[in-house]
């Protein structure tokens, strides 16, 4: 009897395996520094809604950074557009509600 020799050429599971851990684990360590979370504009927006709001609790008026001035009504004296990194906030004039674009 003769010796039977393998002629199918592939991988084994393990090295399957091996290799779909060794690419997910380099999207992980890519996408974690690639994708920072920025939220400035969040942040700013929910500090805008929280001074507006207590313009007009108090019926006082209120300054907030980028030069935005809220009336007892809550409303804006100049609309603006403010910049972030990936997002822009459009401040209306008016009753002052704010967009983001």
């Amino acid at each position: 009897m003769g010796t039977v020799l393998s002629t199918e050429k592939g991988f084994s599971m393990l090295e399957m395996l091996l290799c779909l851990l060794v690419i997910c684990g380099m999207l992980l360590i890519g996408l974690n520094h690639s994708s920072e979370l920025k939220l400035d504009h969040y942040y700013f927006l929910n500090d805008y809604h929280l001074i507006q709001s207590e313009a007009i609790l108090s019926r006082q008026n209120r300054n907030y950074e980028h030069g935005v001035n809220f009336n007892s009504m809550g409303h804006v004296y100049q609309g603006a557009t403010i910049p972030f990194s990936r997002h822009a906030v459009i401040i209306h004039l008016g009753n002052g509600y704010a967009t983001l674009r």
